[in-house]
């Protein structure tokens, strides 16, 4: 249960966001309090592919991890979940989140695979490349919030997507500099390499264009 980072769940109560902004939306009319239900479902199903993403993260940073000195007590790290356990749970997880988004809504299912897809990509590669990993999280964060109006069936506002995008930026360029700053310069690399393309000169104005 640990390994799945149920502490990181509360990151997808952006799903919610479309709902309550269309509650106060009086062009939209009244709102059936299904479509609540609808919103919620829709968060809970991306839990699901969330931890089935954070078990793959964790499969395949695992001699990376174990350099950390916070991230090398994460269960699959520390040896306390088998490997073998883990691709189990991870596979199950999306499956039946996908399936449950597509049973939901059939684009909900379709952004919960285009999220899955792209976490698989940076998993591989795209973490690899300053500035494109952080740009691949801050994408997962407006798909999050594009799925919970695609649950409720509301039109997607564009100014929800542009501060989600840019909120999720400026935390994801303030985790590389804490990165940066809380590991010596051989470590954070041997933790991750991409932390060797970031200098703090570039990480400060970028913090403070984004906020």
């Amino acid at each position: 249960f640990l390994a799945l980072r149920p502490t990181q769940w509360t990151k997808n109560a952006i799903v919610l966001a479309a709902f309550f902004f269309a509650l106060g939306d009086h062009s939209l009319g009244t709102l059936p309090l299904g479509l609540g239900v609808r919103a919620l479902g829709a968060a809970l199903l991306f839990c699901l592919v969330s931890s089935a993403v954070y078990l793959m993260n964790d499969l395949g940073d695992l001699a990376a991890d174990r350099l950390h000195p916070l991230k090398r007590l994460r269960p699959i790290a520390a040896g306390r979940v088998p490997a073998a356990a883990a691709y189990r749970a991870a596979t199950s997880l999306a499956l039946l989140g996908i399936v449950g988004g597509w049973l939901l809504e059939p684009r909900v299912g379709l952004a919960l695979a285009a999220y899955l897809v792209m976490q698989l990509a940076y998993t591989v590669w795209l973490k690899k490349i300053a500035l494109v990993d952080l740009l691949v999280i801050a994408a997962g964060f407006v798909l999050r919030a594009m799925t919970g109006a695609l649950a409720v069936r509301v039109p997607i506002s564009p100014w929800l997507l542009l501060c989600t995008f840019l909120l999720a930026l400026f935390l994801g360029l303030c985790k590389r500099r804490h990165e940066k700053r809380l590991l010596d310069d051989p470590s954070a690399t041997r933790h991750r390499a991409v932390l060797e393309q970031y200098d703090t000169a570039l990480l400060d104005p970028l913090i403070a264009i984004s906020a």
